[in-house]
Formats: C-alpha cells, sequence, structure tokens
C-alpha cells in the first residue's frame, strides 16, 4: 500500500511539472494490417485517449475502435503503438505487418531470438519509456533483429505470407447462446450461428502470440512450410506449358522470361490480364519438368509471390 502510495505520489508530481511527463501513450492512428483495417476506404473510428491499458507492458494508451465491414464484427487495438514497433506487428491481430505471419513464424525462417519485456511494473514502465525515447529521436530499435527489412528467410517468408487480406478474420463472433441451443433470434442475431472449432488452434493466448512462443497457429504454418510440395507432370508427353497465377499488373512478360528463362528455353509467354495468369511454353518437356519441380510454390516475382500449376 505504502509503494502504490508513493507511485501515484510521484505521478502527480510528474504530472503537474508536465502534463506529457506521464510516460502514457498519445497517437492519432493505429497501426494495422490491411486485414484488420478492413476494404472500406473510408472507416470510422472512435478514438478513446489512454482507454484501457496495454496488454503486454501494462501501461494506458490511445484506444481506436470500428467496425471493418457490414458484417464483420467491431474491433479495437489491444496493444501500445510501442509494443507494436517493438515486433513490427498489427496492434490488433499481432501479425507481422510486412508478411501476416505470426511472430514465431517470422522469427523462427528470420533466425532471430525472441525477446521478452521485464517482468516488473516499474522496469517494464522504464523500457517502454526508453523504447519511446529512442524512436523520438529517430534511433531504430528494431535494427538488431531486422524486422520489416529483407534479410535472411525472406524468401521462405514470401513463400508463406499470404497474397490477399484474409477478411474471413473479421467475422462475428460464434453466438454463445446458439451453442447451448437457446438463441431465439434467428436471422436477426449478430452473431454467428455455427459450433465452434475444437483442438489447438483454438487455443490461443495473447502473449504468447506476441512473443513468439507456443502459437499453435505459427507450428501448423512451419510444418506446412517443412513439406515439400511436388507438381505431378501430366501424362501426356507433349504438354510442355505451365500456368502461373496470382499475377499483378506490374508484372510484365520480360519478367516472366527472367524467371522461367533459367531452366530451358522459353518458347512463347501468353499474359492473359483480365484473369491475372499467364501461360509459359518451353521447347522441350524435360525443361517444363525442372522448372515446375524447382519452382513450386516457391515462384516469387517482383516481390509477388505466384502459383505454379501444369
Amino acid at each position: 500500500l505504502t509503494f502504490k502510495r508513493n507511485c501515484l505520489h510521484l505521478m502527480a508530481h510528474r504530472l503537474l511539472r508536465d502534463p506529457d511527463a506521464d510516460g502514457w501513450e498519445r497517437s492519432d492512428f493505429p497501426i494495422l494490417c490491411e486485414t484488420c483495417l478492413g476494404p472500406n476506404p473510408y472507416v470510422r473510428m472512435s478514438k478513446e485517449n489512454f482507454g484501457r491499458e496495454c496488454k503486454i507492458c501494462t501501461r494506458p494508451f490511445t484506444v481506436f475502435r470500428w467496425r471493418p465491414g457490414s458484417d464483420a464484427r467491431y474491433k479495437k487495438t489491444e496493444v501500445c503503438q510501442t509494443c507494436s514497433k517493438m515486433k513490427n506487428v498489427c496492434q490488433v491481430c499481432l501479425l507481422d505487418l510486412q508478411y501476416g505471419l505470426p511472430v514465431q513464424a517470422r522469427d523462427a525462417v528470420s533466425g532471430v531470438e525472441s525477446s521478452e519485456l521485464p517482468k516488473s511494473d516499474v522496469n517494464r514502465e522504464y523500457h517502454a519509456e526508453l523504447m519511446d525515447r529512442q524512436a523520438a529521436e529517430g534511433i531504430d530499435f528494431n535494427a538488431p533483429a531486422g524486422y520489416g527489412k529483407a534479410g535472411k528467410g525472406a524468401e521462405m517468408l514470401q513463400r508463406m505470407q499470404r497474397t490477399t487480406p484474409y477478411y474471413k478474420r473479421n467475422r462475428a463472433h460464434i453466438c454463445s447462446f446458439f451453442v447451448k441451443g437457446e438463441c431465439t433470434r434467428g436471422a436477426e442475431c449478430p452473431y454467428r450461428h455455427e459450433m465452434p472449432d475444437t483442438g489447438p488452434l483454438a487455443e490461443q493466448n495473447l502473449k504468447d502470440r506476441y512473443y513468439g512462443v507456443n502459437d499453435p497457429v505459427a507450428e501448423k504454418l512451419l510444418a506446412k512450410a517443412r513439406e515439400a510440395p511436388t507438381l505431378k507432370p501430366p501424362d501426356d508427353p507433349a504438354v510442355m506449358t505451365l500456368f502461373v497465377g496470382g499475377l499483378e499488373d506490374c508484372i510484365k512478360e520480360d519478367d516472366l522470361k527472367d524467371a522461367f528463362y533459367a531452366y530451358g528455353e522459353v518458347a512463347s509467354v501468353r499474359i492473359i490480364r483480365d484473369r491475372q495468369c499467364a501461360f509459359v511454353t518451353y521447347t522441350t518437356r524435360a525443361a517444363a519438368e525442372k522448372a515446375a519441380e524447382t519452382l513450386v510454390s516457391r515462384l516469387v516475382i517482383k516481390g509477388v509471390r505466384c502459383k505454379l500449376m501444369w
């Protein structure tokens, strides 16, 4: 009790000296991934200064709340911007801002060792304020980790990342009354009427996801990435054309030729813009099989992960 009284006295003294010296976070816009922000470019947000304490460092911070879509649930920021910048993650879903991957999966591939914040309240607040001062002075406290920069494992991270936003993650929560068989609102119920999934993926802890430990989603992604996918060539030996999907407007015909020419002579490249795909034809079947075997699930052109099929 005496310790808490002294802390309150010290905070009151700092506030009287400087209103902005409380160590609390003030911000005008959240740090979000494209999925959490939603597809609507005119999203309306509510802002509450010091509305909650950060679930990582426990400091009060500015909370933003919005609805990312007409059929989505309301979302709000869960961690402060300082903690978000330290891991280069979204303030809501805690997924990496560049690759959209869990922290555990990103750090495991890039070889970054996860570091935890101090445990005690005083040390944790000091550490967060130190990060704020470094950011204000223009010091990149993520430089040793290399978050947000191309480095070790960048090619693997590009193969694992999502190429489009996953708006299904913004759906409404499951109706607990429906699970019990007691919901009487029917189609007017704003929650989803379906049974919840069970298993390790349903048991996720926010702090574990932030620190990159015991994350079942990350473990599933890493296990899938370790599997060596293969493309079975068609039985007809006359087939020498590969299908390339997921193209963007920045990818030109010469870019496709540069990506495939290393495996054999390319006879033709045909791009279909309205379908965002292309057909690459080789002069020999052996070259087509070599390209398919080498580039399956690892074809990245101008930073865009593309899909490869026969």
